[in-house]
């Protein structure tokens, strides 16, 4: 797919900085709601009187529906306009957390929550394409691309306080509810902000989109996904095996395809040729790596400071509060200094990063825990991740043409949802899976951290092979 000249958007008297912080409304929303559920999962659990295998589901079958519709929502943008599908996407969202609000099944709470996903999958790519289009200079570029990093951890945060504050507030019945109902009022300011600080962009009507590809994609994620969250707790049937040997299958097919359709100047759902860029390869790949990190750590030190420290769901989310602090400092300092000190400063926020899993192995023993205990690993990490995470965005669309942006923001968005998707049900599902059969939440805990920092030192390795 190429975004012709057609879709940028014209000079007009709205201030583009103002824009930015209406259309970053979206992926602080949706990024709430991945984790506003991760503080939530004891609650969710005890009411429905799930299974573990169906506490992830909840989690990553929003991150699979955001993930595999994720190309096809920047596809709709560019074929009818940005603002069109920004705000559809909103309003779809708004429903589907109205939908997930009023479940009275996990079956029903599941298939709302992939519905969910798919909405803000047609939301979040038309954010990160306006950037590109808003902001012709290199410089005001980075700077809005760090604000978009920011808002991706600044909405993980909020998400853990509020989950915390709804599940113990009782200001209904069923407190679990109010982490979804939220996003009704969230969902309409961001709504009528949109229709007035929002500029239309132009429309590429030669697009087409590829259904074959969408269904191809959406097949094999869900193939590859499904049973590694079913598999640690049914002991990996045989058919969890066929699954995920056909889901692999799938993802060859699907790129020999794309490729065929790239060569026939057909509008491929994932155009190949983004892969010729150097800085967008290391990109996606760090971004494979750092976000099945990021969301599987914060899904199990949830649980863990819950059902192994036996805090509180507010007490827990306060806690993560203090992780915004110095991620927010970190991230400022990120976004003016990130230039400066390159490809080496992403590297040593990996190092802080490890640093943390290592002092949290030390510290978190026993069943109780005190706050001087907890305050410096959740400062060091969030610092590091504050350093790391705006500059994920740069790094990947450093040497990208803007008639690329569309395409590369759509590949790039589901690789971290995917990744997302993928971090909770490997290193989640790991987790899990000790805890539930040693009874040993430490052990579970420790066993997930090395592999956490397994991954974190494959992004420092990824990164070391791009130029500063």
């Amino acid at each position: 797919m190429k975004t012709d000249q057609s879709v940028y958007i014209p000079v007009t008297a709205v201030n583009p900085w103002l824009s930015l912080a209406v259309i970053l409304l979206a992926p602080l929303i949706t990024v709430i709601d991945i984790f506003i559920v991760n503080i939530s999962t004891p609650a969710i659990k005890a009411y429905f009187h799930s299974t573990d295998a169906a506490l992830e589901l909840v989690i990553a079958s929003y991150l699979l529906g955001y993930a595999v519709f994720l190309i096809t929502g920047s596809r709709t943008g560019d074929y009818l306009g940005k603002k069109k599908v920004f705000i559809a996407g909103l309003a779809a969202f708004t429903v589907t957390s109205a939908m997930c609000g009023f479940a009275n099944s996990m079956e029903m709470l599941i298939i709302s929550r992939f519905l969910q996903g798919v909405a803000a999958a047609f939301t979040v790519p038309q954010t990160i394409t306006l950037i590109q289009l808003n902001f012709q200079s290199p410089a005001d570029r980075d700077k809005a691309y760090g604000l978009y990093g920011m808002a991706l951890g600044i909405g993980a945060t909020i998400g853990q306080f509020l989950g915390g504050y709804f599940i113990t507030s009782h200001l209904i019945t069923d407190s679990w509810r109010l982490i979804f109902l939220v996003n009704l009022p969230a969902g309409i300011i961001a709504i009528i902000l949109a229709a007035f600080f929002v500029q239309e962009s132009g429309q590429n009507k030669s697009t087409r989109f590829d259904v074959p590809g969408i269904i191809l994609l959406t097949l094999a994620l869900s193939l590859l996904i499904y049973p590694i969250i079913q598999g640690a707790e049914l002991g990996w049937p045989l058919w969890t095996i066929y699954m995920m040997g056909a889901a692999l299958l799938l993802l060859v097919v699907f790129t020999g395809y794309q490729y065929r359709l790239g060569k026939q100047q057909r509008d491929p759902l994932v155009p190949m040729e983004l892969f010729r860029i150097k800085s967008f390869n290391t990109g996606i790949l760090s971004v494979l790596f750092f976000f099945g990190v990021n969301t599987a750590y914060i899904f199990t030190v949830s649980i863990y400071f819950q059902n192994g420290f036996h805090l509180s769901p507010f007490t827990a989310g306060n806690y993560f509060v203090m992780q915004t602090i110095p991620f927010l400092l970190a991230s400022l300092w990120s976004i003016k200094n990130a230039a400066r000190y390159g490809i080496r400063l992403l590297q040593v926020a990996c190092v802080g990063m490890i640093f943390s899993f290592i002092l949290q192995l030390v510290l978190f023993r026993g069943d109780e825990i005190t706050p001087w205990a907890i305050l410096p690993c959740l400062i060091i990490y969030g610092s590091g991740s504050g350093l790391l995470m705006p500059s994920l965005l740069k790094v990947a669309m450093r040497d990208m043409p803007a008639s690329k942006a569309g395409a590369a923001s759509g590949v790039y968005s589901t690789i971290q949802q995917f990744a997302s998707a993928l971090g909770v049900s490997v290193l989640g599902g790991i987790f899990l899976y000790l805890a539930r059969n040693t009874g040993n939440f430490y052990l579970a805990y420790k066993v997930a951290l090395f592999c956490m920092m397994g991954y974190l030192l494959l992004v420092i390795f990824i990164l070391n092979k791009t130029k500063r």
